[in-house]
């Protein structure tokens, strides 16, 4: 044998021999990915039975009074359990926890006790605002709860797991579930902690354990889309000549309405915190909030048309499509839209702006469906829908930085694949003139 022969057969050794590293780490990164999904998937089935039990059970009462006891039991939580992270939408803690884990051999200091008390307690502080009526969105508490899962699925050193990627990869599955889109969950955990990046590297492996919880998720909820249409869009009755110039007008517009937007709630949350802390009673805060938000709906409701109620007071993915529908058979005129905006607007303060266990997601796809509506009905009355379907696409990606996500997520949302164009000019102009800032203030540059 030449030396030659000999050194191409070395070659090939060890190509072979990359390629097997690289299947078995491979197949080892899938079947975590898969346990993961499906440990994700099942909590959120529990999440969701537990949300409708806390629901049930608060509907017996006055609907101003729910509320008061959710928030206390939070305030309460917080202080004698020492679980401030319970606090907000999870969100922020989600991309708190990104941010320190990207520390090289940076030392987390929660054990795995700690991380499962927080787990546990946002379960059920999530769970008992939702059910008492207040605006509350459930994708921040599902980031941190898939997020806990993931990172105590490494700290049993049974699989291996790099810690990030745990944090992604749960992280991913809880949202892919709750929202009923894998692919986006898996795309926002990716884009949420970065002003200008995606997380590559944890994509994939997201993208398997967010289709695994989506589908066990799916079989006890049904495989219906997150926002069922009822008009017919269909893109040969569209004049895209016509249409995506408005588009860009309207992303404009919404872009401009979110940078407002995101700097008063920040401004109020600020100015609340540093109050509080100054007075140290910043754990009374959710139950301030919730003793306003019930001054708030005992004013406001009577004033408000019965269909419209549910804008303020147990708002959620199924009225999400029920409202829709309510704009199309009921006399509704895009300025009574508007006034819904502004009551939506300050309940969202009222909620989320005190530190409520709430997360942020479901109020903007709400705001978006509201600014969306009005737009239509006042510019494209023919196919309001359209903009009610961008609207939402626009704010979440002006609002949270996450332009790739927002589009994405509105297809799988409706399964209208055709809505990526228009829905993708709207929401690239939305994320431009919204400003460099977003509603997650720990977001950071690469």
């Amino acid at each position: 044998m030449t030396e030659s022969d000999a050194r191409n057969i070395k070659h090939l050794k060890d190509f072979f021999r990359l390629q097997k590293f690289w299947l078995r780490k491979s197949f080892d990164v899938i079947l975590v990915s898969i346990v993961l999904g499906a440990i994700c998937g099942l909590v959120m089935v529990v999440f969701n039975y537990l949300l409708s039990l806390f629901e049930l059970s608060f509907s017996f009462l006055p609907f101003y009074i729910p509320p008061i006891i959710a928030g206390i039991a939070t305030s309460l939580l917080v202080k004698f359990g020492k679980l401030n992270r319970i606090m907000g939408t999870g969100a922020s803690e989600f991309v708190e926890d990104i941010n320190l884990l990207e520390v090289e051999n940076f030392p987390i200091a929660e054990d795995k006790y700690g991380r499962f008390k927080n787990l546990i307690a946002k379960t059920l502080s999530t769970s008992w605002t939702f059910g008492s009526g207040m605006i509350c969105g459930l994708e921040g508490p599902g980031l941190l709860i898939g997020g806990n899962l993931g990172y105590l699925l490494y700290k049993s050193d049974r699989f291996q797991l790099e810690r990030k990627d745990s944090f992604f990869i749960g992280a991913s599955a809880c949202t892919g579930a709750i929202l009923k889109a894998p692919i986006s969950g898996a795309l926002f955990c990716a884009e949420l902690p970065y002003n200008n990046h995606i997380k590559y590297q944890s994509l994939i492996p997201s993208i398997i354990a967010s289709t695994v919880a989506y589908l066990i998720f799916s079989l006890f909820f049904g495989y219906t889309p997150f926002l069922e249409l009822h008009q017919s869009l269909n893109p040969n009755d569209i004049n895209y000549l016509y249409l995506l110039p408005i588009t860009a007008i309207f992303g404009i517009i919404v872009g401009l309405i979110v940078l407002i937007f995101m700097g008063l709630l920040r401004g109020y949350k600020n100015t609340l915190s540093r109050y509080l802390n100054k007075k140290r009673i910043f754990w009374l805060l959710p139950f301030l909030g919730a003793v306003g938000y019930s001054i708030f709906l005992v004013i406001v409701l009577p004033f408000i048309d019965s269909d419209f109620h549910n804008i303020i007071l147990h708002a959620d993915s199924d009225f999400l499509t029920i409202l829709v529908e309510r704009f199309q058979t009921a006399d509704v005129s895009w300025y009574l839209i508007l006034f819904f905006t502004l009551i939506f607007v300050i309940a969202i303060f009222l909620s989320i702006g005190t530190f409520n266990s709430a997360g942020i997601i479901l109020p903007l796809i709400l705001l978006g469906t509201l600014l969306g509506g009005a737009f239509g009905f006042l510019v494209y009355p023919s196919n309001y829908e359209l903009f009610i379907i961008l609207g939402i696409s626009a704010v979440l990606g002006a609002a949270t930085n996450n332009p790739i996500t927002a589009i994405f997520i509105i297809i799988e949302m409706t399964w209208v694949p055709f809505l990526f164009i228009p829905a993708g000019i709207t929401t690239i102009f939305a994320y431009i003139f919204s400003g460099p800032s977003s509603i997650i203030p720990e977001q950071r540059y690469m």
